[in-house]
């Protein structure tokens, strides 16, 4: 499976939008692959190793490719830097010196430091399934909001689509359901919506699904 390749003019509707719901792995890889003595180099392994997982992680992970070409500035002779031609924006704002090296960004930021080099398989599957593991409230959650905007539409959709004389009241219950809890999660709840969250967290504990005590808001965050 070939991971998508991206450049400066796509960066920003391949990577960043898709950050919003999923982690994104960003490889920047050179786009010379082969070493001195004509042998694979880093940026052709780790390609490899990155195509290999991207079919391992579907659904879970999104991987993109950023080809560099790293020429070295000395205009400084005191700090030389090795700066990118091919696609300098995205370079310079993941500050890419190195090739390959791997960035992890969701919702547009990065939650890792930059991973410079090499890594078999075994050794980025890991640092993956840790960072995963770390960052499970915040992918939930993220998850929780797609999930209730994705009702407020459905439920939106067919009030509107109603004669005033045909409302439909299973649509404007859940209408009125996920907008509390839209309003609830981003810190705006009115009396109803806690009215509304009290009397769901009753039924739900009755019912068994929540334990005694516990809420639907600390079972979802």
């Amino acid at each position: 499976m070939s991971v998508e390749m991206v450049s400066d003019s796509t960066f920003q509707k391949s990577v960043i939008d898709v950050s919003q719901e999923k982690l994104v792995v960003v490889e920047f890889s050179t786009k010379e692959k082969l070493n001195k003595r004509g042998e694979p180099n880093a940026s052709a392994k780790m390609d490899s190793v990155i195509d290999g997982l991207d079919a391992q992680y579907a659904g879970e992970i999104e991987f993109f490719r950023v080809e560099v070409n790293l020429v070295w500035d000395y205009s400084d002779p005191q700090k030389p830097m090795a700066k990118d031609d091919l696609n300098p924006a995205a370079s310079s704002a993941y500050e890419i010196n190195h090739g390959p090296t791997l960035v992890f960004l969701l919702e547009g930021e990065r939650v890792q430091e930059n991973l410079l080099g090499f890594y078999d398989e075994a050794s980025t599957r890991q640092k993956l399934d840790e960072l995963l593991k770390d960052l499970n409230s915040r992918l939930l959650k993220i998850k929780l909001f797609r999930f209730i905007e994705e009702q407020i539409n459905l439920a939106a959709q067919r009030v509107i689509t109603k004669k005033s004389a045909q409302l439909d009241d299973i649509a404007y219950g859940k209408l009125g359901v996920f907008l509390g809890l839209r309003r609830t999660l981003q810190n705006d709840a009115t009396a109803q919506d806690i009215g509304m969250l009290d009397a769901m967290n009753d039924s739900l504990q009755c019912l068994g699904v929540l334990d005694k005590g516990e809420t639907i808001l600390e079972r979802i965050k």
